[in-house]
């Protein structure tokens, strides 16, 4: 029997954002006293809770959300075990080598630091275990698909450096996951299904993880749609 598990931080009112990002809000602009249903206003960045980040938030003409293949972000994945990794320490090409015989090219990596269980405290968006520049390098060259993090951002000092490597270099890149502790395995069905925004820089995602033994997923295939705007 197949087991979901959520990957994905609820998204509330005042929620905890990156600094300098807008504020979340949402707002109720008709009640079911005032009328036959009711109706709300969400305002967010495009970077709040967990999210995706599309090549146009590091680089000028780089893809934008709605561009991104599904393919990409749906798939098995390989969840890498880095829990080991406290505040501020890195996180170099020695600790994705250890993983190597799982990593090839097209993978789709989850990295687990446990992170996330800090995501309602003060320290979240600093001092974080960072992706080194070289690493970013490291999994460029093994033509890594997808990297998912618990951490709000690549790096805590080096993210600009760190996603314009990851970003141009074809890697999609996923943040601020959650509950990676839950997983019981090391290769789970990945699903990350980012809001369709049309020339947007990033979206937020709903991110779930499936284990399941059976095969049922092999012959799934992803056509392009034709976009209606």
């Amino acid at each position: 029997m197949a087991r979901i598990v959520d990957l994905t931080h609820p998204v509330f009112h005042a929620m905890p954002v990156f600094p300098g990002d807008p504020q979340v809000q949402i707002e109720v602009l008709r009640s079911l006293d005032a009328g036959q249903y009711r109706l709300s206003r969400v305002t967010l960045g495009t970077h709040a809770g967990t999210h995706l980040d599309a090549p146009r938030h590091c680089i000028a003409d780089g893809q934008t959300v709605d561009q991104i293949l599904l393919d990409n972000l749906v798939g098995w994945a390989e969840v890498l075990d880095m829990s080991e990794k406290g505040e501020g320490e890195e996180i170099d090409v020695q600790d994705f080598q250890k993983f190597e015989s799982r990593i090839a090219e097209g993978s789709r990596l989850l990295v687990r630091t446990g992170w996330s269980k800090r995501f309602c405290d003060g320290g979240f968006f600093s001092d974080f275990p960072g992706i080194t520049q070289e690493a970013a390098q490291w999994l460029v060259s093994h033509k890594v698909r997808l990297l998912g993090l618990e951490q709000p951002s690549t790096h805590p000092t080096e993210h600009l450096e760190t996603h314009r490597i990851l970003l141009s270099g074809g890697v999609a890149l996923v943040e601020s996951l959650a509950n990676l502790d839950e997983l019981s395995r090391e290769r789970v069905y990945l699903v990350l299904l980012p809001i369709k925004l049309v020339g947007a820089d990033g979206a937020p995602v709903r991110a779930i993880a499936i284990e399941d033994d059976s095969n049922c997923f092999a012959q799934i295939s992803f056509q392009k749609g034709e976009t209606r705007q």
